[in-house]
């Protein structure tokens, strides 16, 4: 009766507490919903509050972290926003590492029953329970009757009168853990990691003071999924091509938008995730407990023991005042001080007014805001209800626009037909999301296509089908023009030319209906066109605009030149190749007559060079003989005959040696021409400019 009782009154006192503290939790419904392209959202909650009244939305776990980073709360009825409340769950790991059984790692019973040492158990076996202190757990292997070998688990207990116990698991029908404790251990280990598995929901509770009924702003950013477009288009003859737009847009919140202003904007806003939720414990060093000086007894006089045991008391009392001194600093630091009064003492909300000048008033900024990237949106001029979990296609965009069928050749993997394409120009004043499109020719179904943002007033090909009734053929020439300039500067000579290619397409047209074909031709750096202008140029295409008749063949020539020249260094140009240029035209008697000097110069400096490329051969002829005659000289002996051939050696080294002193005077005078004329050939190129167009 008395448990009933209690039961009783703790569900009374539950049901209670909500009237006893003040009105329960009220939902705020939302008001606006802005979906971005990053897949992120900005969603904002307005209604009325009274009194002190409790504010509650629910959101994923997974979204939190958002939330906190961003959440604006504002009383726009002169009350004030007295703190957010929120679910704060610690890590699983770590509550998990609290608790003294794992389960986590997936242990088999073996290793999970010797977590239980020392633990009070009972096992109930045929002959009786069996009490006592689990003292381990350990697998035998047995040999049963037809030789075949079972593994069982034997549990050692000691009971109470001071006996072990082996009790066989298969035996049992079942282990009691006595321990109370223990057994609640084991069963909050499970929730917890039962709590794992379970889809995260976390509500905010806002707290609000005032009196009186006001409005209360609730603004903040969360993950959402990216919103994405779709597109028609209807060919109708005679008729404006229609551009008819829709958004998907999915609602996977656990709230329902009710008549919610929808905004869908085509941008990116710099964004990113940060765990602000996950409660963070920081990490401190571990600081060992001083010890003081271990004094080994000493075989000291009796009053010098004395003096010693007096001066170590007087030690160690100063040392526990020291103590005792730092611990006060310490509490004194870390004592909160001006803080319990500064963080719910709020200024009074400002009256009623716009929600910018709200925030203006109510904060200073803390940052500088301004645009990221190129962005636009799509805002639905009627209120939108979507359920949660649910998706909805609304009606972004319906306007004529101008267009043209055509069909578009690239030559591009060996196709021969090209593609059939609608021509779009955005009329529409509005800038035209990505997405794809299907194409409606004559209320009948065309092909569908892809195409990426267009601007307003933006031109863009959209093909959606195969025009098997044209075929498109090429071929291609080449060929290397005259040079027709001549430069001359700083020692370059370069000849300038111009390379010339001429492709022409063959369009033939085998429909019975005419055909506008757009040809792309590719854009290649160097090479400029000759002739034709393109109708249109992209980043990497000319678009050439063809008219071909019913059951008619035309062709299209597209001419480009490129720019080619040739160099050459004057220092190495030789008669011939001036010849060359003189038979061609490429230089004027003038320059002729320049280049000719400088070739003569170039063979006076080859001849010079090899008159003292033959004076350093013949030097080194003298010396390799001279040291043969020394060898010859040392194996001589002291008679008569090697008297003679003595002196014979003797003069042909001091022959020798004149000549050595003879070749470095004319060495010397050859090496100082070489050096003027390679000074006047410097002279000559320095000296020379050509800029001339044949």
């Amino acid at each position: 009766m008395t448990r009933k009782c209690a039961l009783f009154l703790a569900v009374f006192v539950a049901l209670s507490l909500p009237s006893l503290l003040g009105e329960e939790p009220v939902p705020l419904p939302v008001r606006n919903v802005e979906l971005y392209k990053n897949g992120m959202g900005f969603f904002e909650h307005r209604g009325a509050v009274r009194g002190d009244q409790t504010v509650e939305i629910t959101l994923p776990g997974s979204q939190l972290n958002d939330v906190l980073k961003s959440l604006t709360v504002l009383d726009l009825g002169g009350g004030q926003v007295s703190g957010v409340n929120y679910d704060s769950v610690a890590p699983l790991e770590r509550r998990l590492a609290e608790m003294p059984i794992d389960l986590a790692s997936n242990p088999g019973l073996v290793p999970f029953l010797n977590q239980l040492r020392g633990a009070a158990v009972e096992v109930r076996t045929p002959s009786g329970p069996v009490a006592g202190k689990l003292m381990g757990a350990q697998t035998r292997t047995r040999t049963v009757g037809n030789g075949e070998t079972v593994q069982e688990i034997l549990l050692s207990l000691l009971t109470a009168e001071g006996q072990v116990r082996l009790v066989e698991m298969e035996s049992a029908g079942a282990l009691g853990i006595s321990d109370d404790a223990l057994a609640g251990d084991l069963g909050r280990h499970l929730e917890v990691l039962a709590s794992g598995h379970r889809r995260d929901i976390r509500t905010l509770r806002i707290r609000t003071a005032g009196s009186g009924e006001r409005e209360l702003y609730i603004g903040y950013t969360s993950e959402a999924p990216i919103w994405k477009t779709t597109y028609r288009i209807v060919i109708d003859p005679g008729k404006k091509p229609l551009l008819q737009g829709w958004a998907i847009v999915d609602n996977t919140t656990p709230m329902d938008w009710t008549d919610v202003s929808l905004a869908l904007v085509a941008g990116a806003p710099v964004s990113f995730i940060q765990d602000l939720a996950q409660p963070i414990y920081g990490r401190r060093p571990v600081i060992p407990i001083a010890q003081g000086v271990q004094v080994r007894p000493q075989t000291y006089e009796a009053t010098l023991d004395l003096l010693n045991l007096l001066d170590l008391e007087d030690e160690e009392a100063a040392d526990a005042a020291y103590a005792e001194e730092r611990a006060l600093k310490s509490t004194a630091r870390s004592t909160p001080g001006g803080v319990a009064g500064g963080v719910l003492a709020a200024g009074a909300a400002p009256a009623p007014a716009r929600v910018s000048e709200a925030m203006r008033r109510q904060a200073a900024p803390a940052a500088q805001a301004g645009a990221v990237g190129d962005q636009f949106e799509y805002r639905l001029r009627r209120p939108v209800t979507i359920r949660r979990n649910e998706s909805a296609l609304l009606p972004i965009l319906q306007s004529d626009v101008e267009g043209e069928k055509v069909s578009v050749f690239r030559e591009d993997g060996g196709q021969s037909h090209p593609r059939l394409a609608f021509w779009l120009r955005n009329s529409s004043g509005l800038t035209l999301d990505g997405g794809p499109v299907t194409l409606i020719d004559g209320n009948a179904f065309a092909g569908e296509g892809l195409f990426e943002t267009i601007q307003p007033g933006e031109n863009r090909l959209l093909d959606y089908a195969v025009d098997l009734g044209t075929v498109v053929s090429t071929a291609q020439a080449s060929e290397r023009r005259r040079v027709e300039r001549v430069v001359i500067r700083q020692g370059t000579m370069r000849l300038i030319s111009k390379l010339a290619e001429k492709k022409t397409y063959r369009i033939r047209n085998n429909s019975d209906t005419a055909r506008s074909v757009v040809l792309e031709h590719p854009v290649r750096a160097g090479w400029t066109l000759v002739g034709a202008k393109p109708d249109e140029t992209s980043a990497n295409f000319y678009r050439f605009k063809v008219a071909a008749g019913a059951k008619a063949t035309v062709t299209f020539v597209v001419e480009e030149e490129s720019p080619h020249e040739m160099r050459f260094t004057l220092s190495s140009v030789t008669p011939d190749q001036v010849e060359v240029w003189v038979r061609d035209r490429f230089i004027d008697p003038e320059t002729e007559r320049q280049l000719g000097a400088i070739t003569a110069r170039q063979a006076e400096i080859v001849d010079l060079g090899q008159r003292i490329a033959a004076l350093e051969k013949e030097q080194n002829d003298i010396f390799r003989d001279q040291e043969r005659v020394r060898q010859n000289l040392e194996r001589l002996g002291q008679g008569p005959d090697e008297a003679a051939l003595r002196l014979r050696y003797i003069r042909q080294l001091d022959s020798q040696e004149n000549r050595i002193t003879a070749m470095k005077g004319e060495r010397e005078k050859l090496e100082a021409e070489r050096a003027a004329a390679e000074r006047k050939l410097g002279e000559l190129i320095a000296g020379l400019t050509v800029d001339r167009a044949l």
